[in-house]
């Protein structure tokens, strides 16, 4: 049960990967260029999570500046 549990987020990435990241439209003839344009676009999709991470807590952080700033004025 847990086995198909882990199976179904990874099967997940990989379907993520084919609808945001052309993952099923590479078109690479040698194997090794396949295999790096996967990594490649796997690398992509990390970076572009911890981006939206970063991006939030900045967002957050820049909210909860504003409203105590506009408390300190009251």
């Amino acid at each position: 049960r847990q086995d198909a549990s882990e199976r179904n987020a990874v099967e997940g990435k990989f379907g993520e990967g084919k609808r945001k990241y052309g993952l099923g439209l590479i078109r690479a003839r040698l194997q090794e260029t396949s295999e790096t344009v996967v990594a490649l676009q796997f690398l992509i999709l990390n970076l572009e999570r911890k981006l939206r991470v970063l991006f939030l807590k900045f967002l957050h952080n820049t909210i909860l500046y504003f409203d105590n700033r506009n408390l300190a004025c009251i």
